[in-house]
């Protein structure tokens, strides 16, 4: 090996880690928990279910849950070695869908390329490396993409072998995630563009019709892969998820970033949006320039442009292929001329500031070491449900939609909930949608649904109110929004920390539990509003003593988001104003 083929060498394996450092990204996906619950319950019933048996409003429909393959693989590393084995799952992967594409680029000969391409390749496509089914699919797709790139480069993909493994791999990733979609169409944009380019003579009259062998033999392929894709627990009934989908795919659009067109002000897309205009840029000039074109890489590009700036979840699959059709144009080694010697160090010297920006402001200040990002719900929220279950579970629970999974896997069968991240609901996603701050809006849904029980997100802003004091004066207060569609007559406080709340509806529990339970003045977003009442006389110093040991009793200190701490050195302050000369307090 040549001292150039050693420098490259460390180059490219130096991109290759600085490329691996974006997998390391934390676990930011809610729905991770009912694909663990899911798993679970596919191991303890020797099969994958049927119906819904996590939520409330769904309980005994039909679910065709198409990832089932996956979900049993993270129930049993988490049961071996918790999120830190499923974090390690997602970084083996993705870094083996990273080696895939640098073994793809290197069937072009393109070694030089790679300190380049593998660094862009991950930065583009950062945004879908969360821990989910379609990490498997972004491998499954790079592994097709090389197969069929290798086979255009030799012979035609033929003999019995091939087509029993190719029906296996399409059998499998069916079982996985409904991604193999994208290997189906890269088989058929390849069997289109062999016939294409085969018969370009006879479409233009300059020639005979010629037997297509080679798109013959993708096309075999391709219906090998759609016949095993019907291998599943579910046959057909798979493409009636897909089917789903496209029928909620405003509502989809609409509400969840991943699936809205890619946006220009997000700055994890902007390598997106660099390989988008570079690799169509590079197809024209070739085009135009050259009338050079392989039609099969055109079809292909032509679909995952179009797929990718519809949603922005299909990125991955126009920056694998896309950066692989790129390397495999001809390129020509530049002449030795001083301005192109310029223009090439001072391009690489560009792209390396830009990476540089890239990596060390938006990807490793992210890697802050934690495996999951704890933002579902509460730990301490979770310990009081179970401990009242006996009078809390049976009661319709609302939660948020990026709740819903973790729910169901902390507090199920005891606790159902509401709504997850399931194509059940994408029906109810509107209804769900826009609640903040929106009284009317929550006032409709408590209605509709007659919940129980309601676990709310302490971050609605707040509405002044004027009120009148015992003592005659009036003071502007500000107080929750939650007090508006959930007005005290009605609901009953029983939780709250930092960051969540639980209130219960009176007449759907015992009032014996209620008054041993309920905060009545010690409430989330309320409680500074307590010291002018207090001080006039309104409220009684020794009931919110009590409400202190409630709290207290129901609430454990020994989690995050807990306020325990707070809420004794608030009911000191409280105590150190009544104590003053002049106070009013009511002992």
């Amino acid at each position: 090996m040549s001292d150039r083929d050693r420098i490259l060498n460390m180059l490219g394996w130096g991109a290759f880690a600085l490329a691996a450092s974006v997998f390391l990204l934390p676990v930011l996906n809610p729905d991770i928990y009912w694909h663990l619950s899911a798993g679970r319950y596919t191991l303890a019933h020797f099969g994958p279910p049927r119906t819904d048996f996590i939520s409330w409003p769904m309980a005994g429909k039909e679910w065709v849950d198409f990832e089932w393959l996956p979900q049993v693989l993270y129930y049993l590393l988490y049961k071996a070695g918790g999120f830190t084995a499923l974090y390690l799952l997602k970084v083996l992967t993705l870094t083996l869908t990273l080696l895939v594409f640098r073994a793809t680029a290197l069937l072009y000969g393109r070694r030089a390329a790679l300190p380049f391409l593998l660094p862009f390749f991950a930065a583009a496509i950062m945004s879908n490396c969360d821990l989910r089914p379609d990490n498997f699919t972004l491998l499954f797709f790079s592994i097709t993409l090389y197969f069929l790139e290798k086979s255009r480069l030799a012979a035609p993909p033929e003999g019995w072998k091939v087509k029993a493994a190719v029906f296996a791999f399409f059998a499998l990733w069916a079982n996985i995630h409904a991604g193999y979609l994208y290997g189906l169409a890269l088989l058929g944009f390849y069997a289109a563009g062999e016939f294409f380019a085969l018969e370009l003579p006879y479409i233009y009259g300059k020639g005979p019709f010629l037997r297509p062998a080679k798109s013959l033999e993708y096309l075999k392929l391709f219906f090998l892969g759609l016949a095993a894709s019907f291998l599943n627990p579910y046959g057909w009934k798979v493409y009636s998820v897909i089917a789903n989908h496209q029928k909620y795919m405003s509502t989809l659009q609409d509400h969840i970033r991943e699936w809205g067109s890619f946006d220009l002000t997000n700055a994890y897309q902007w390598p997106y949006v660099l390989v988008l205009a570079g690799v169509m840029g590079c197809f024209v000039l070739f085009l135009l320039r050259r009338r050079h074109v392989i039609y099969s890489h055109f079809a292909a590009l032509l679909f995952f442009a179009w797929a990718s700036s519809n949603y922005s979840r299909h990125i991955p699959f126009f920056v694998i292929s896309g950066l692989v059709f790129a390397v495999a144009l001809p390129w020509e080694k530049p002449a030795p001329a001083l301005r192109w010697r310029v223009l090439g160090w001072g391009g690489a010297a560009l792209w390396l500031a830009a990476a540089w920006w890239f990596y060390s402001g938006l990807v490793w200040p992210k890697v802050t070491g934690q495996v999951v990002t704890d933002q579902w719900g509460s730990e301490g929220m979770a310990a009081y449900l179970r401990a009242n279950k006996a009078e809390l579970s049976g009661l319709r629970l609302y939660n948020y939609w990026s709740w819903g999974g973790w729910l169901g896997w902390e507090l199920g069968p005891d606790y159902k909930p509401f709504i997850d991240g399931r194509y059940l609901f994408h029906d109810k996603i509107d209804e769900v949608t826009g609640l903040r701050g929106n009284v009317e809006k929550w006032t409709e849904l408590l209605g509709r649904y007659k919940f129980g029980l309601v676990l709310i997100q302490l971050d609605e802003p707040k509405v002044p109110v004027k009120q009148r004091l015992a003592d005659g004066t009036e003071a502007v207060f500000w107080r929750p929004t939650y007090l508006f569609y959930m007005p005290r007559r009605d609901w009953a406080v029983v939780y709250w920390d930092y960051s969540t709340a639980a209130l219960v509806r009176r007449s759907a529990v015992p009032a014996a539990w209620l008054a041993s339970h309920e905060l009545r003045y010690l409430r989330p977003g309320d409680s500074l509003n307590l010291p002018a009442p207090l001080l006039a006389g309104e409220i009684p110093l020794h009931e919110l003593r009590r409400e202190l040991d409630v709290y207290l009793r129901g609430h454990s200190a020994n989690h995050d988001k807990s306020v325990n701490g707070e809420v004794i050195s608030f009911m000191k302050q409280l105590e150190a104003l009544c104590a003053q000369k002049g106070a009013k307090c009511a002992k």
